[in-house]
């Protein structure tokens, strides 16, 4: 059962994969010439380097890069800018920054992300923990807004806001106070928020390139199924007590809560799956008669990728860390007391619209775990069908 279940998982993946959504959009060359096209739209969340594209629906992709292309964009989603520029390549991470107040500058060829246009223009850049904001006025060389987090002395941190004195100086509103730009700050939010205020004021024609709302990034589901599972008992000091308590189909009945991450066309998504389940039987230890009645409610917590065939059907793969933390409502075995172990849980499943269903294989948990010479093993594969309520 188990190679069936890896077999369905690898038909969805390598079904999932081929289909490649292609969007509207256009790039400009080195010859400045403007070509409708469609993009491939990964909804980067690092700045990419390359994007794949299509002349028509119909041919073969290409890729364009930073060599071949200066500008492309998704209509009515994002749109990115190559630029030569200087980029402090300082350390972001709090472990590994330095010691220096000034930024270390690096000459290096991207592509920007457009966030606002008009008379002053704000630009992105993101490469795993480096985030960066950049800005031009009246068409001017663009520039990086200059922040950078530093170590002082007995391992305290210091914030150089130097990007506050530039807005003052060149992005400043006629009627503006200091007031405007000494609490700004290094954040999208409120940068973009300025700079469309700055272009509102000016007067000038203004822009804001914001991805498409990404809506119910919390998604809540009910989760009934059925669990086929086993569980058998033996001690490794007596064999004899060794116990065979049967396979059952049971119900379960789960809620879940997934947070979809806000890039990548929300195809990842962290899960919270606590579901109540149980099993009840009894196996012969000799002439002995061996009881276990166990539920539980468990936390599971883990990952999910989506690969999204059209708008309402979509292939789902997940992994699952399930804690030992559960509630067990006084289960036992005979007369010991049921305390659940970890496990691991991979499912796979297709979702169309708000409707889901899934097969779920869980590794052996432990439900014995505080005593030292018994051994169970208990595993399950489960068919979960959920219903999306937002």
């Amino acid at each position: 059962m188990k190679t069936k279940l890896i077999a369905l998982i690898l038909l969805i993946s390598v079904s999932a994969i081929g289909q490649i959504n292609f969007e509207k959009g256009y790039f400009i060359n080195n010859e400045n010439q403007r070509v409708e096209c469609l993009i491939k739209n990964n909804d980067w969340k690092n700045n990419p380097t390359e994007f794949k594209f299509k002349l028509t629906e119909n041919v073969e992709e290409k890729t364009g890069t930073l060599t071949t292309i200066k500008e492309f964009g998704i209509t009515g989603f994002s749109r990115y800018l190559r630029a030569d520029v200087k980029i402090d390549v300082s350390p972001a991470d709090l472990i590994s920054l330095s010691k220096e107040r000034d930024p270390e500058w690096s000459q290096e060829r991207i592509f920007l992300k457009v966030l606002v246009e008009g008379k002053a223009k704000l630009y992105y850049y993101e490469k795993d923990k480096l985030i960066r904001f950049f800005y031009s006025v009246s068409d001017s060389t663009i520039n990086q807004l200059i922040y950078k987090q530093y170590y002082v002395e007995n391992d305290q941190t210091a914030e150089n806001f130097k990007f506050r004195e530039q807005l003052w100086n060149n992005v400043r509103c006629a009627d503006a106070g200091l007031n405007s730009v000494e609490n700004l700050r290094y954040s999208r939010t409120e940068l973009e928020r300025y700079f469309k205020k700055y272009n509102g004021v000016e007067d000038s024609h203004t822009e804001a390139y914001t991805e498409k709302k990404k809506q119910n990034l919390l998604q809540v589901r009910i989760t009934p199924g059925l669990n086929y599972s086993g569980v058998t008992v033996s001690n490794g000091d007596i064999p004899n007590l060794y116990t065979d308590f049967g396979n059952q189909l049971n119900f379960r009945i789960g809620v879940q809560a997934e947070y979809l991450l806000p890039f990548n066309k929300n195809k990842w998504g962290i899960l919270f799956d606590p579901s109540y389940q149980y099993f009840n039987s009894s196996g012969q230890r000799g002439s002995e008669t061996i009881k276990i009645k166990y539920q539980s409610i468990e936390f599971p917590i883990g990952l999910q990728h989506r690969f999204y065939l059209n708008e309402n059907l979509n292939v789902f793969l997940n992994a699952l860390f399930i804690t030992s933390i559960s509630i067990d409502f006084n289960s036992t075995i005979s007369d010991l007391e049921i305390a659940s172990g970890n496990c691991l849980a991979l499912g796979g499943g297709i979702g169309y619209k708000k409707l889901s269903t899934e097969m779920r294989y869980y590794s052996n948990r432990q439900l014995l775990y505080k005593y030292v010479y018994w051994d169970t093993v208990y595993q399950r594969f489960s068919l979960i069908l959920g219903y999306r309520m937002r």
